[in-house]
């Protein structure tokens, strides 16, 4: 073998290991998000909340089919998304992209991870309301190609701001820094909604060990506890009612909450 051979097969072993590997996505902020918003701030003190794992829209079935998650997410006016699928070399827009289009909502995609030079994965915000401003933090460690982030948008109210923030972690036993980083920014905002995929019940020693004392867990009363991994999580607004939808058209369920603002918190 030559060494413009050798070198040729370096090459191409190289290239197969970069295009295999997913890269974690540097902190990221931004300014208002406002296309699309159909709500004002100023109109209510009430608005709804969802969190879903759409697992690329990917249902029990095998089948892939985002209409299947816009008929489930359709009435809610904030929806976290997490397990959003992002763009490829043959994939133009991402998933969060497509739903907003179809609801009439402003949209944030937050890449949690690359490939090559694609944002594979990540998560996603959609919403009636508009969006003042953002900012993403990855958090770390990171195990395999599970990158992991959080988000957090600042929604102005009449009555002060509002912060939602949306998360995917993986589990407490694989490392507690990044539960405690999430927990630690929601304990800054004495009036904020913490929505994800915990990938840990709000029983987990670790959860309990970082939950903010004044925090409550709108949906106790929707699943037990002991098995549900997904939460929407408050400081500061109360929730009226809470809901849920199956397992089908992903393989998590859908959860959401109508909450009230709580003006003591401004």
């Amino acid at each position: 073998m030559t060494i413009a051979q050798l070198a040729w097969g370096l090459s191409i072993v190289a290239a197969l290991f970069l295009a295999g590997r997913a890269w974690p996505v540097k902190a990221r902020n931004g300014g208002s998000i406002v296309a699309n918003a159909s709500m004002s701030w100023e109109s209510s003190d009430v608005f709804t909340v969802g969190t879903y794992n759409i697992h690329r829209a990917r249902g029990l079935d095998g089948r892939k089919d985002l209409a299947r998650i816009a008929n489930v997410i359709r009435d809610t006016d904030i929806v976290a998304l997490q397990e959003v699928e992002g763009t490829s070399l043959f994939r133009p827009r991402d998933q969060a992209s497509r739903l907003a289009q179809r609801l009439k909502r402003c949209m944030h995609f937050a890449p949690t991870r690359k490939l090559i030079f694609f944002p594979q994965r990540g998560n996603a915000l959609l919403s009636r309301l508009p969006i003042a401003d953002w900012h993403t933090v990855p958090v770390f460690p990171s195990t395999g190609r599970a990158h992991r982030s959080f988000s957090v948008y600042r929604m102005a109210s009449r009555h002060g701001d509002v912060h939602i923030l949306n998360t995917h972690l993986s589990k407490p036993a694989e490392g507690e820094q990044p539960l405690k980083a999430v927990m630690q920014a929601f304990a800054r905002y004495p009036r904020a909604v913490l929505l994800g995929d915990f990938n840990a019940t709000s029983d987990d020693p670790a959860m309990r060990r970082y939950l903010p004392e004044d925090a409550t867990d709108a949906l106790s009363d929707v699943e037990p506890t002991q098995r549900r991994v997904d939460m929407i999580l408050l400081r500061g607004l109360t929730a009226e009612a809470v809901w849920s939808a199956p397992a089908g058209p992903s393989d998590h369920p859908y959860f959401a909450a109508r909450l009230r603002l709580d003006r003591r918190s401004s």
